[in-house]
């Protein structure tokens, strides 16, 4: 196996162990916010409060959304070209 091959293969490892390690982060912030925006239409339900009434624009949570989303696609391409360096090494070699 060449050396590239073997540099390839490395540098996509690490690119995949820190794409992983950081969308965690992000992932669970969204799980979290589904989970109390569930939670508050629940209660409004419970409270007989119609839901389906929008609000007069975007939350700090749909805002908040949207950063982790794009935060998630970031650390997401970065696996995926970890991906893409592995497999080039492991072509290579």
């Amino acid at each position: 196996m060449s050396p590239l091959a073997i540099l390839l293969i490395l540098a996509g490892g690490v690119a995949i162990a820190i794409g992983a390690l950081r969308i965690r982060t992000p992932l669970a912030t969204i799980r979290r916010l589904d989970a109390t925006a569930a939670d508050l239409e629940r209660y409004d339900t419970w409270r007989g409060r119609s839901t389906d009434v929008d609000a007069d624009g975007p939350t700090g949570a749909d805002e908040m959304r949207a950063l982790m989303r794009r935060e998630g696609i970031l650390w997401g391409g970065l696996i995926a070209a970890g991906v893409v360096l592995v497999v080039a090494g492991l072509a290579l070699g």
